[in-house]
């Protein structure tokens, strides 16, 4: 089982609660994750809400099962539990407010990929990490086209 880990530190020319609103749609990030669909299992989007990211095409796809276990509006932040039969561990989520318009999102994923050889832990983070990238960008870009 391998663990692994990224981080991607983001600065976006938007609101900060603007970002962390759109963040935390956990149905919308179908909206802005290439080749993603999202299913609410239980609860209203805040802490004990289950839901599945399932991203991919046909067999290829891997569905990712997680839990909200905490969600603070105040501060921005959001710990996110994956509970799945393949991905298990933490992500962690905080919006930084930088000024009325600008902000940074940090986007923290520490993941145990049973089967995964530890040799490829490096490469599959970096390769998430650019994903997470892509993603964000096209979140950015999406609230940008709605204000």
């Amino acid at each position: 089982m391998a663990r692994v880990h990224f981080a991607v530190r983001r600065q976006l020319r938007l609101p900060a609660r603007t970002v962390f609103g759109e963040l935390i749609d956990w149905r919308g990030h179908a909206e802005w994750v290439p080749m993603t669909r999202v299913v609410i299992e239980s609860g209203d989007g805040g802490v004990g809400t289950t839901f599945v990211a399932t991203s991919g095409l046909g067999p290829i796809a891997l569905p990712d099962r997680m839990r909200v276990d905490a969600l603070d509006i105040d501060a921005m932040t959001v710990l996110i539990t994956k509970v799945g039969p393949v991905l298990r561990g933490e992500v962690h989520l905080e919006v930084i407010s930088l000024s009325n318009t600008t902000c940074e999102l940090v986007w923290d994923e520490d993941v145990r990929v049973p089967g995964l050889p530890s040799f490829l832990a490096k490469p599959v983070g970096a390769a998430a990490r650019k994903a997470f990238e892509v993603s964000i960008d096209r979140m950015a870009k999406r609230l940008r086209q709605r204000a």
